[in-house]
């Protein structure tokens, strides 16, 4: 049958030979390899494409012949696909795709760093100095270096910067050269790896800098990393999150907080505070007992002109007193 199939391929009918490549798929024999490499000369494209889908299929670890004469082809889209499958080959690979990297086509000299990175990690130190951000991206991934992680947290480019901080995030590796990052377009995730070491180490006055104006996913990220942590008693933190642009942050650090100070700190923001943070702090204190000072806030709170807060401290009433009848 095999046979048969490829005879069939070389007929002048070319509805029989369109029929011949679709047996020869269904047998899915890589014993026609050698066939489907000469359709890659056919006059018409759509036998070409077919070759190109069965050579991708087929090739394996003992075809290093056709990956050869692939990476030596005229055509780049030829070329790419013997960077593509070299990796199937193993090591011995490596100097096709050496040559490969140097290709005068650019996708193909990614193609074959990314191919030449998965076989051999030790070229990561030679990746990482190309001048393609994108080759330099594909070694920083690969990495597990430390050293070498920290060096491309300076790459000029913004991907292998975020890249390098991604492996740093998965190995759970946090140097001070971090704090470089803090304020550029990284900083949530340089921020999500650095708190834990800011928080253990003492260091109140970096956490009060990201205070100062954080988005929402660094709200959740300080608020997150502080929950267990007595930040109550770090002034600078207090007073950067008391004067915060972002109205929602100091309600957020307070939610969970059961201390005096932190009842000072509700009481003064509903007094004074922005109205989201007003109306915030009112939310968060629903099914708790209040303390008195908040409790005798209430009154004036219901009268507030904000409809949402006059709402909230009426509904905080509300559940304040059916609390104290449930106890």
């Amino acid at each position: 049958m095999l046979q048969f199939e490829l005879e069939r391929l070389k007929h002048k009918d070319v509805r029989q030979r369109r029929m011949a490549v679709r047996r020869l798929f269904e047998i899915n024999d890589p014993a026609a390899l050698a066939a489907f490499i000469e359709l890659l000369e056919d006059d018409d494209s759509w036998f070409v494409e077919k070759a190109i889908d069965v050579i991708r299929r087929w090739v394996d670890s003992s075809h290093r012949k056709v990956v050869v004469t692939l990476s030596v082809r005229s055509e780049a889209r030829l070329r790419h696909l013997a960077a593509e499958l070299a990796p199937r080959v193993g090591v011995e690979a490596l100097p096709i795709l050496s040559t490969l990297c140097s290709d005068a086509e650019q996708s193909v000299r990614r193609e074959a760093w990314k191919s030449r990175l998965k076989v051999d990690a030790g070229t990561i130190p030679v990746a990482i100095e190309n001048e393609d951000h994108v080759i330099r991206k594909m070694a920083t991934a690969h990495s597990g270096d430390t050293e070498i992680l920290e060096k491309m947290l300076s790459d000029e480019n913004l991907r292998v910067r975020e890249t390098a901080l991604n492996q740093m995030i998965s190995l759970g590796h946090s140097p001070t050269t971090l704090n470089q990052l803090l304020d550029g377009p990284l900083r949530n995730k340089a921020a999500k790896l650095l708190l834990p070491t800011l928080i253990e180490s003492g260091e109140t006055s970096t956490i009060a800098n990201l205070c100062e104006n954080p988005d929402a996913t660094m709200r959740n990220l300080i608020a997150k990393s502080l929950d267990d942590v007595n930040w109550l008693s770090w002034s600078d933190v207090v007073d950067a999150a008391r004067e915060s642009a972002d109205p929602l942050l100091l309600p957020r650090l307070l939610r969970s907080r059961r201390e005096p100070e932190a009842d000072t700190i509700r009481h003064d923001l509903l007094l004074n505070g922005h109205p989201s943070s007003r109306a915030r702090i009112l939310e968060h204190l629903h099914g708790r007992p209040l303390p008195a000072s908040i409790t005798d806030l209430l009154p004036s709170l219901m009268e507030d002109s904000d409809p949402l807060i006059a709402q909230s401290a009426t509904s905080l009433m509300a559940d304040s007193k059916a609390l104290e009848t449930d106890a």
